[in-house]
């Protein structure tokens, strides 16, 4: 805070020189009781570009960004009389993406690859890899692979709005899988 005395004495050098003396440099605060115009008088004019601009940036600091929303994958599968629900992120790197188990019998594997830096400043994504597996004793077995270029997230899509409900059956029992999947956009 500046006290009265400093305000007299810088009075006093601008009314005997018409300027601001270089010599006389008053303290600088944040916190003044005084209206910031007022206190702005008594700097010099680099001072008040610092003051300013520091202002500025710390009112950008703390402004409110608006969020944006990340897209996600929502599926649910049906079998065995049961229902699962999944969600599925976006992903860099499609390799390190695991299947999870759904039943006994099946596995799902759902890459939501986002878009590379050479997608030209794009900020979507790139596709939608959908795999289904069934166990057999070996090894999983590919039932079926679905791609989806460039797909387009929604705000508020419904439950089959990306595949359509889809039923698979396994090779050897018939054992039925049914599925859906819909790509939303979720606010973080």
């Amino acid at each position: 805070m500046v006290s009265p005395k400093e305000v007299r004495k810088a009075k006093a050098l601008v009314s005997r020189n018409g300027y601001l003396s270089p010599a006389y440099t008053p303290p600088v605060f944040i916190s003044t009781p005084r209206p910031m115009a007022l206190h702005l008088l008594y700097l010099t004019s680099a001072q008040r570009l610092l003051k300013t601009a520091a202002a500025l940036s710390l009112t950008l600091l703390f402004c409110a960004l608006p969020a944006v929303a990340a897209p996600q994958l929502h599926c649910s599968f049906d079998v065995n009389s049961e229902t699962h629900h999944k969600t599925f992120g976006v992903v860099t790197d499609p390799y390190t993406t695991e299947a999870v188990p759904i039943g006994n019998r099946f596995r799902f594997k759902a890459i939501v690859l986002a878009a590379g830096p050479d997608a030209g400043g794009a900020s979507g994504l790139e596709s939608i890899n959908l795999y289904v597996y069934y166990n057999t004793r070996r090894q999983p077995m590919v039932m079926q692979h679905t791609r989806f270029l460039q797909p387009v997230a929604q705000s508020a899509p419904k439950p089959d709005a990306l595949t359509g409900r889809v039923s698979l059956y396994s090779p050897l029992l018939g054992k039925e899988l049914q599925y859906q999947c819909a790509l939303a956009e979720v606010a973080p």
